[in-house]
């Protein structure tokens, strides 16, 4: 290990003090009120007038998120539209995806749709899906997502104790007779434990596969459950390569049917998987068949109708209209400036919030529902030598960046450890040992004392770090972009 240069530290102390003027300290921009703007409107079309009521959402703003949310106690559960509203701190919401509404039993009312939020799989599917990216960008395409999950044997990285298998989906179920599915559970389903029969649950926290068993198990909080099925091809290949103590990573990947262009779930901000597809690129754009869809109540029946769209502006436009087709809305929102759509759970699923109360009030329980939110405090995108950190994003608090510690110090190689009971955050790359301590605006690099402008705090159980600070302190730069609230640290 090389030997601490105390004067190439206070260089970088200096640099900091100059390049505070010009990183991460920028003036907090709230929502304005036209980055959410409510309006009705009577479009003629075809000899026929349509009343929509549309919303239009700047998706740029940093103050917005934009996302798919669940109904309260989790897929395959309902709830009343303005309580999921309310519940998530909404400002705007359209109703979501398709979901097994006429099911009995209201504990698997699953959705039929994709869903992503902040990159992380909630539900998925093959479905006309509207996707925003990284750079806050919507986009309306075909997706089919798989699923691997990928087994390091012991927890070593070796060849050939690697081993990896297809799983059916996420938060789905697919009956008692398809003994050969493999599914993943995450906190989002709705029942809280595993007891499906004619299967082995393998539980997995952390990472790490701590339990395999065919009775009942808990989803872990900070993991998930895979529920193998007792098919003979599930017990004589799949199960033998799994045990306690594997290390357990999800893959997904997407293709997007028409381009064959790959990506996966952490490309992602939000999604969801809905249809069909109305325009594309200012042309209508209605196949049903291509779609998934064959119900005419769908194809060719006129009723009430939801949609999400993107305009000429690049804003996302959402709404619901009166009685119509599939072709009749395609050409509404033509007409209304909209240049790329895709259709929504209808009938008495629609429904519509803004301007903080429910303007079109849902006819039945909802599964989800697609929202936007105005935060307090503006997230901050945080990339390490360009790989989003997906799980946690930072936020500005006054005029510092606060950012997740974990994902943070694991991409970029450094040494971290939490005393829970000196309340203690060391980490050390290279020649740089840190400390850092929740509440206290002293941190401590290789023993001296630095005083910071903010200092760390724990939210939701979650170390937040100020971020110019430690990643120049570790060594690595930064570079922040004003429009997309993005941080990018590059680590030598």
């Amino acid at each position: 290990m090389k030997r601490y240069n105390k004067h190439r530290f206070l260089w970088r102390m200096m640099g900091w003090m100059v390049f505070g003027c010009l990183f991460l300290t920028c003036s907090v921009q709230a929502a304005a009120d036209h980055s959410v703007v409510y309006s009705e409107k009577n479009i003629s079309y075809g000899g026929k007038v349509f009343t929509i009521q549309y919303i239009e959402v700047d998706i740029k703003d940093p103050a917005l998120k934009i996302k798919p949310v669940i109904a309260q106690g989790g897929i395959g559960q309902v709830e009343d539209f303005q309580a999921m509203i309310e519940r998530n701190g909404a400002v705007a919401a359209v109703n979501g995806t398709f979901f097994n509404a006429y099911e009995k039993d209201p504990g698997i009312r699953y959705p039929n749709g994709l869903l992503i939020a902040d990159g992380q799989v909630i539900h998925s599917g093959k479905n006309q899906s509207l996707a925003i990216d990284l750079n806050k960008e919507a986009v309306i395409e075909q997706w089919d997502m798989t699923l691997r999950a990928h087994v390091v044997q012991g927890g070593i990285q070796e060849d050939n104790q690697d081993y990896t298998f297809t799983v059916w989906g996420v938060n789905k179920y697919f009956g008692i007779e398809a003994i050969d599915q493999v599914i993943v559970y995450t906190s989002d389903f709705g029942h809280k434990s595993i007891a499906f029969p004619n299967g082995s649950k393998v539980v997995v926290k952390n990472g790490i596969i701590t339990e395999i068993t065919e009775k009942e198990v808990q989803i872990p909080e900070d993991g998930f459950v895979i529920f193998v099925g007792r098919a003979e091809g599930n017990i004589r290949y799949l199960l033998p390569n799994l045990h306690v103590g594997d290390k357990v990573k999800l893959q997904s990947t997407i293709l997007n049917v028409d381009t064959q262009k790959r990506s996966n779930a952490a490309e992602w901000l939000s999604a969801i998987g809905v249809g069909p597809k109305l325009l594309t690129a200012g042309q209508v754009d209605v196949d049903g068949e291509r779609d998934g869809f064959t119900d005419p109540k769908i194809t060719k029946s006129a009723a009430a109708r939801s949609f999400v769209g993107i305009n000429q502006e690049g804003k996302l436009v959402m709404g619901t209209t009166s009685a119509a087709t599939m072709p009749q809305l395609a050409g509404v929102l033509l007409e209304l400036g909209v240049t790329d759509a895709m259709n929504m759970d209808g009938g008495a699923s629609a429904a519509l919030y803004a301007d903080g109360k429910v303007v079109r009030p849902a006819g039945r329980l909802l599964s989800n529902a697609w929202i936007v939110q105005k935060l307090d405090k503006p997230e901050v995108q945080i990339f390490v030598n360009g790989q989003y950190v997906h799980e946690y994003q930072g936020f500005i608090d006054g005029e510092t960046t606060m950012a997740p510690f974990r994902g943070i110090f694991e991409r970029m190689d450094a040494e971290f450890e939490w005393d829970n009971e000196t309340r203690t955050l060391s980490a050390r790359k290279d020649e740089i040992a840190l400390k850092l301590y929740p509440d206290q605006l002293t941190a401590y690099v290789n023993e001296e004392p630095i005083i910071l402008d903010r200092a760390p705090v724990i939210l939701e159980g979650h170390i937040y770090i100020p971020l110019r600070f430690v990643v120049q302190t570790l060594g690595a730069s930064v570079e922040w972009d004003q429009e997309l609230y993005r941080a990018s640290i590059t680590v030598p």
